[in-house]
């Protein structure tokens, strides 16, 4: 049996229940923070809201050649669309937020933190989220 002095405990933040108010709200807010960004506007595909988190997705070119056979459909015939970021939001201010980068294996790394609006402009000045 352990013992139980030598325990840490760690609290693990929760994402926050959002509702239709909420979504509507963060909805303004991120397409707000992107109409302002030139490079976060390029190729950009959509704004998904699900489960306390902002998922905005990009257009993506991938290189072909003749006969190259993909595992996905192309949009349009020659676009594949990913996930571009994601910002965890801990609290109904906006103001606890995380900005998240997904790696090649599909995990998600944390980036940076503040509110919803620093998320958007460090997204669009960090070297992370280059197209």
């Amino acid at each position: 049996m352990p013992n139980q002095r030598n325990m840490v405990w760690v609290k693990v933040k929760k994402v926050i229940k959002i509702h239709p108010n909420d979504k509507r709200e963060i909805l303004r807010i991120v397409t707000d923070a992107l109409e302002h960004s030139p490079n976060a506007k390029k190729n950009l595909s959509r704004i998904v809201i699900r489960a306390g988190r902002v998922y905005v997705y990009k257009l993506y070119e991938p290189f072909q050649t003749e006969g190259t056979v993909f595992t996905e459909p192309l949009i349009d015939g020659k676009y594949f669309e990913y996930p571009w970021l994601r910002i965890s939001i801990y609290d109904r201010t906006f103001r606890d937020c995380t900005l998240d980068w997904q790696r090649d294996n599909g995990e998600w790394m944390t980036i940076d933190q503040g509110t919803l609006e620093d998320c958007i402009v460090k997204a669009d000045t960090s070297e992370w989220f280059e197209d």
